[in-house]
């Protein structure tokens, strides 16, 4: 029975999906990315025999994996990398990227897709990261014995994994995996106790790998340092609209104080929301694109571009992380590598770093307009106290890296070792 509504519900998204792309561009993207899918598959998979496939169910999981992507590619270079996802969101910002041979979308989860795309890839090595449980998938590299691994796993007690309609088809699926590493203790034991796995490590979360890596291997922005130029400087980061209107009237607040500037990277680019704001600001607003025709009047940058969000945080003085007031907050963890203090909304609760940050005292809840501006005039003024959450937060993050190493070492024991002497 849970079988059937596991596939009625798959149907149903499709269905949902197909309705959805009479109107919406990132439906029409998920299913145009889809056509053809198998044909594609066979013809980039004859190039090579030696495939390790990695799943991501958008950007935020890429960046998790990422490390361990680049680790085992440095490795084992006569391996070739096969990166798909599942969301929009992360196909279209990194279909083109050069670690991997291919980039697609994971086809539909049914018993036929999945049997037909592990078939055609025949891969070596598949890791799926953080919670993606696609049934079907799963179990058809599970009966072809390959090895299967799930990486930065994050569940909660109250996960549909562990109750609700669908769990006893969710735990059997985790016990498809060869081995799951968990960021946290109270995973790898809610993991234990539902599905009996043997194969439970407590790790960490590779996002701390990828944004000390990032920190290390830090490239500078000339035209970020053009703009910046000495100023105090508030950045704040995948911002959503409620947030930029409360960001914009703290800063108007600030407007006095001509050694204060502001750069706004939104979570989403629209170029009218931007040019909406461009307008009520005239003569101190410009974009990334109009970088070229920056004078010393400007004050506020709008980032109109994908890919350079991670990096800006060192320009910051101060840091503000969208999505705390409602879609779920997005990476402190880019700031905080920086040593930045960090402000973000009410709405943080299901991510631990953030409540960690505020505990060492580098991160700060905001709830409303008073806290906000309230926060960054005292963080501005007191460069004492920035500098030591500067230290604070930098020792956090260093001291919880090492997850992708302890990853990489159990596939060169487990996988690769054992493949050379077979």
């Amino acid at each position: 029975m849970q079988l059937f509504l596991y596939r009625l519900g798959v149907f149903s998204y499709a269905l949902m999906i197909r309705l959805s792309s009479l109107f919406l561009p990132k439906a029409q993207k998920w299913i145009a990315g889809r056509v053809g899918w198998e044909s594609k598959l066979r013809e980039v998979t004859s190039a090579s025999d030696h495939w390790i496939w990695f799943h991501c169910a958008s950007l935020g999981e890429f960046e998790m994996g990422r490390n361990l992507i680049e680790a085992l590619k440095e490795a084992y270079p006569d391996k070739a990398l096969l990166l798909s996802f599942f969301s929009p969101s992360g196909y279209e910002i990194r279909k083109g990227y050069k670690g991997a041979e291919y980039v697609c979308y994971l086809p539909l989860d049914t018993k036929q897709n999945a049997s037909t795309f592990v078939d055609i890839l025949s891969p070596e090595l598949v890791v799926f990261v953080k919670y993606e449980l696609w049934h079907y998938y799963l179990q058809a590299i599970h009966k072809q014995h390959i090895p299967l691994l799930l990486i930065s796993a994050r569940m909660r007690p109250s996960s549909p994994y562990f109750k609700g309609t669908l769990s006893g088809i969710y735990q059997q699926t985790l016990r498809y995996f060869t081995a799951i590493f968990t960021q946290d203790l109270q995973t790898a034991q809610l993991i234990r106790e539902h599905s009996g796995h043997p194969q439970v490590i407590e790790s960490a979360d590779t996002r701390f790998d990828r944004v000390y890596a990032t920190y290390e291997k830090f490239k500078e922005i000339p035209e970020i340092s053009r703009f910046v130029k000495g100023r105090r400087c508030i950045v704040c980061g995948s911002t959503w609209p409620k947030a930029e209107q409360l960001l914009m009237e703290s800063f108007q607040q600030l407007t006095h104080e001509e050694d204060v500037c502001i750069i706004l990277a939104p979570h989403e680019i629209h170029p009218s929301r931007i040019q909406q704001w461009m307008d009520k600001y005239p003569g101190i607003s410009l974009t990334h694109a109009q970088i070229e025709s920056l004078t010393e009047a400007h004050r506020i940058l709008w980032i109109d571009n994908i890919g350079m969000l991670s990096r800006l945080y060192k320009y910051a003085d101060v840091c503000y992380i969208g999505g705390g007031w409602g879609t779920g907050l997005h990476n402190i963890l880019e700031a905080v590598v920086f040593g930045k203090p960090v402000l973000f909304g009410p709405k943080h609760h299901k991510f631990p770093e953030a409540q960690e940050v505020i505990d060492i005292g580098g991160a700060f809840e905001i709830v409303d307009q008073a806290s906000l501006t309230h926060q960054i005039r005292e963080l501005l003024i007191e460069k004492e106290r920035r500098e030591n959450i500067h230290r604070i937060n930098q020792n956090y993050v260093k001291a919880r890296t090492g997850a992708t190493d302890q990853i990489l070492h159990w596939c060169v024991q487990e996988v690769f070792t054992t493949n050379k002497e077979s």
